[in-house]
């Protein structure tokens, strides 16, 4: 069944490839926390605790488009994260505005910043890692976005009429109120006290930075939501348009970045490409400043048969060894859109994180907590078994949820030669209740299993002497 989220996007891609045409040719039990750090870090393309273990994340986006913009505000609490943790979810996307952190050119609404870092904190006492994301669609409703995520003083439309109004993407494609004012932004126009839009958006991302730099559990910031090229997003869908990405796309992520380390050198950045590579499109961006720290935040749309969305997302974030999050897929409940997502994001032993049909700001459907029915519809196979820590490095891992069927290999080898890994360094393994409803049965080559039997936690500890690993567990 196509649903009308789903189909929004559909719409949205297929008003991107018209545009195009002229210019182209032809329910768990609650798991056990973690002994892992609150800190991560990367070594390549893997996220990393503190013992060196590998971390995979699996998550929701949380983000609130309607105002006061966050999550609280929308009923958003305590039990909802535990009914997350309980569930294995172990990071949040978690978004705020622009317009509601930084009001007027300069003046800073801690207030607003105060309750995002509030979330935060609620995930954070039930071991989910925050993305902290600045969130913007079609830049705001002054030149015919839905919601204000940048504020209207960064905008400058120049007069233009905003244009049809038949979806998030044909705005982008086909608006000129839209076009003109992210050319205007990208040439980082003077705000009305004279300093360029871009250096306010940094200097606001440093500000904002500063609430999170010293809270346990923030796995980092996604500098930009879904960047958009402007007018010359058919080169965008063609080529990935390398020279914009490099210049244009990078500059400016590149200016958050260098702000940002100003407020907090430890948590990792994330830098996005342009929402075209949402579909497909090649994904040219590098890392903007180096930065050791950073990794790259990318989406997956692709309708049907493509399978070139995650591929090239990673694809780039390996050639930079760097790490790679796929921090949007989703929006939809079909059963099989979502299975085949997910299982190729396990393909490439990837973490990631939900668009779930509630953060959708539709008429008909008014945004709830991405917990209980509103994220979990039966059938839907979002909470999966999925190595959460590898004590070693990760060969690959597979889920059968017809057979009731989970497999892992790794290599005890840690990922990072030049840091060995803890010596009561733990693989753990989440095992959802709601597909092992009888209990499981292990088999695992190389380690002993240390939690208890039928635990939603799997624990193992691996064999003195054993380099591999190969678990495989089954339903009874």
């Amino acid at each position: 069944m196509i649903t009308a989220s789903w189909a929004a996007r559909c719409l949205g891609a297929v008003a991107l490839l018209l545009a195009l045409a002229p210019e182209a040719p032809a329910m768990a039990t609650p798991v056990t926390a973690t002994s892992g750090s609150a800190e991560l870090g990367h070594m390549g393309r893997w996220l990393t605790d503190a013992e060196g273990r590998v971390i995979t994340l699996h998550g929701v986006n949380l983000v609130y488009k309607t105002p006061p913009y966050y999550p609280a505000a929308g009923g958003f609490s305590d039990s909802d994260a535990q009914f997350l943790a309980d569930n294995g979810f172990n990071v949040v996307r978690l978004g705020f505005t622009w317009s509601s952190a930084e009001p007027r050119p300069g003046v800073y609404d801690d207030d607003y910043i105060a309750q995002i870092e509030q979330t935060q904190q609620v995930l954070a006492r039930h071991n989910i890692y925050a993305l902290v994301d600045s969130h913007q669609d079609a830049f705001n409703e002054l030149v015919g976005g839905t919601w204000n995520g940048f504020p209207d003083w960064a905008a400058f439309p120049d007069g233009l009429p905003i244009g049809p109004n038949l979806g998030l993407f044909i705005a982008y494609a086909l608006g000129p109120a839209e076009n003109r004012t992210w050319a205007n932004f990208w040439s980082d126009h003077p705000a009305s006290d004279g300093i360029g839009v871009q250096e306010h958006y940094a200097a606001m991302w440093s500000h904002v930075a500063q609430a999170f730099a010293g809270e346990p559990y923030v796995l980092g910031y996604d500098l930009i939501n879904e960047p958009w090229p402007g007018a010359t997003h058919p080169d965008c869908l063609l080529d990935g348009c390398p020279g914009f990405s490099s210049d244009g796309l990078a500059a400016l992520q590149g200016k958050a970045m260098s702000a940002i380390r100003q407020a907090d050198t430890q948590h990792l950045l994330f830098y996005e490409p342009f929402v075209t590579t949402d579909f497909g499109a090649p994904v040219r961006m590098p890392n903007p400043t180096g930065d050791p720290r950073a990794g790259m935040s990318f989406h997956d749309y692709c309708l049907g048969p493509i399978q070139t969305c995650p591929e090239n997302g990673f694809d780039s974030t390996r050639a930079a060894d760097t790490v790679g999050i796929v921090t949007e897929f989703g929006a939809t409940d079909d059963r099989a859109i979502l299975d085949r997502v997910t299982g190729r994001l396990d393909d490439n032993m990837a973490s990631w994180m939900l668009w779930s049909k509630t953060q959708n700001q539709l008429p008909d459907h008014p945004q709830q907590p991405p917990t209980g029915p509103n994220l979990i519809s039966p059938g839907i196979g979002i909470v999966r078994p999925y190595p959460q820590a590898v004590a070693g490095t990760p060969q690959g891992w597979k889920y059968d949820p017809d057979a009731a069927t989970f497999s892992l290999r790794f290599d005890t080898v840690p990922v990072d030669p030049g840091r060995p890994l803890a010596g009561d360094a733990l693989t753990e393994v989440f095992l959802p209740s709601s597909d092992f409803p009888n209990g499981y049965q292990v088999e695992v080559d190389g380690a002993d299993v240390v939690s208890a039997p039928d635990a939603a936690l799997l624990q193992l500890r691996a064999t003195p002497g054993q380099h591999a690993v190969h678990l495989t567990v089954t339903g009874r």
